[in-house]
C-alpha cells in the first residue's frame, strides 16, 4: 500500500529538515536519507526562502507549523515530528489537509532515565538533605530515605518510557501495575487496570509514574478523587503532560502533606519562548499555584529530553521513518488525528 498524499507526486521528494541539525551533522543526514530525495535545511535559509521551502516541501521533519503554514503547504504529504506529544499541533487542520502525521519515540530512553533519577531523588529527599547540610545541620533522621525495594510502582500510561523505567526498576523486586486504555500487554508481570478502575490501582501504589499525553480524554486524569485515594507515603513523578494532572489538586495534596512528595518536569504555564534570544524576564512560574514555595517537590523545566545523547541517534530514527514513506512503505508511529495521539 502506498502512503503518498497524491498520485501525481514528483519523482524527487523535497525533504525539509526543521530540526536544529548542526552543520557537522548535515552530511550524515544526507547519507541516511534516501538518495532519491532532496534535503533542504531550514536553518540555513532566509525568511523568504523558509516560506517558499514550507510551501514546496513534500516531507517536513521536526518543527511545529502554524495554521497559515499548514494551509500554504500544498505539496506536504508527511510531517515527521521530533516530539512524542502532539497537543501543540493543530491535528484537525493536519487531517483536513490529508497529511500523514508521525510522532517520535526515539528519545524515550533518555526521558525514562530522567524519570528514574527523579524517582530516586524525591524518594531519598536529596533536595531537602542538600539544603539542610548547606546550613550546617547534620541531623540525618529528619528526612530518611524511602527505598524502592518491594514497593508497588503504578504506571499511568504504559508506552515506551514506562517500559524503560520498568526495566530500570526490576532489580528492586518491585510490583508493577499499570493503568492503560486496553488490557493487552506484553509484560506479563504488569497487572493492568482499565481507566474506569484507576482508583483501585492508585490505592495500591507507593510510587506513581505518569507518562500520559495530553488528549481530550486525559486532561485532569488525576485530580481530587485520585489524590484522595493515594497513600500518605505516595510519591508521584510526571514526565507526560502537565494538564493530565490537575494542578490545584496536586498543590493541595503536597501543601497539606496528604502525599509524601512529587517530582515534576511538565507544567501548566510556559514562557512564550525558551531560547536565549526569546526568553521572557525571570521569573515565569510554571503554575498559578506556588509550587516553588513547597519543600516536598522537585521542579524542573520540561528538560528530560535535553541531554548529551547524540542528536544523530535521534535524527537517524526520524530519517529512517521518512525513508519508509518515500519508498511507499508504512511508516512507524502514525498519529491518530482524531484521538490526538
Amino acid at each position: 500500500m502506498k502512503f503518498y498524499k497524491q498520485l501525481n507526486y514528483a519523482p524527487t521528494m523535497k525533504v525539509l529538515d526543521m530540526t536544529r541539525v548542526k552543520d557537522e551533522e548535515i552530511e550524515q543526514t544526507r547519507k541516511i536519507l534516501d538518495s532519491s530525495a532532496e534535503l533542504i535545511i531550514y536553518g540555513n535559509l532566509n525568511e523568504e526562502e523558509k516560506k517558499e521551502a514550507i510551501e514546496s516541501a513534500d516531507i517536513i521533519i521536526g518543527g511545529r507549523l502554524t495554521d497559515e503554514q499548514i494551509k500554504s503547504s500544498k505539496n506536504l504529504k508527511m510531517h515527521q515530528t521530533f516530539g512524542t506529544g502532539v497537543d501543540r499541533h493543530n491535528t484537525q487542520l493536519i487531517k483536513e489537509n490529508n497529511i500523514l502525521f508521525c510522532n517520535n519515540h526515539s528519545h524515550s530512553i533518555v526521558i525514562a532515565e530522567y524519570a528514574f533519577s527523579m524517582l530516586n531523588a524525591v524518594s531519598k529527599e536529596l533536595y531537602v538533605n542538600d539544603k539542610q547540610l548547606r546550613k550546617g545541620d547534620w541531623d540525618y533522621r529528619k528526612h530518611p530515605s524511602v527505598t524502592l525495594f518491594n514497593k508497588t510502582l503504578l504506571f499511568i500510561g504504559y508506552g515506551k518510557i514506562a517500559q524503560h523505567v520498568k526495566r530500570m526498576c526490576s532489580p528492586f523486586n518491585m510490583k508493577f501495575i499499570a493503568v492503560k486504555r486496553t488490557s493487552t500487554i506484553e509484560d506479563e508481570d504488569v497487572k493492568v487496570f482499565l481507566p474506569d478502575d484507576k482508583l483501585e490501582a492508585i490505592k495500591q501504589a507507593d510510587f506513581i509514574l505518569n507518562t500520559l499525553p495530553k488528549t481530550p480524554n486525559t486532561i485532569n486524569f488525576v485530580s481530587e478523587k485520585e489524590f484522595a485515594e493515594m497513600k500518605p507515603s505516595a510519591i508521584i513523578v510526571n514526565v507526560g503532560r502537565g494538564d493530565t494532572i490537575n494542578d490545584k489538586a496536586m498543590y493541595v495534596a503536597l501543601k497539606e502533606k496528604k502525599i509524601l512528595g512529587a517530582a515534576i518536569d511538565v507544567w501548566y504555564n510556559y514562557p512564550k519562548g525558551r531560547d536565549p534570544l526569546e526568553r521572557e524576564p525571570v521569573p515565569v512560574y510554571p503554575s498559578k499555584y506556588p509550587f516553588h514555595e513547597l519543600d516536598n517537590i522537585i521542579m524542573t523545566a520540561h528538560r528530560a529530553w535535553s541531554t548529551d545523547y547524540p542528536w544523530s541517534e535521534f535524527s537517524r530514527t526520524l530519517i529512517e521513518n521518512v525513508n519508509k514513506f518515500i519508498r511507499g512503505e508504512k511508516p512507524d508511529n502514525i498519529v491518530n488525528l482524531d484521538e490526538g495521539y
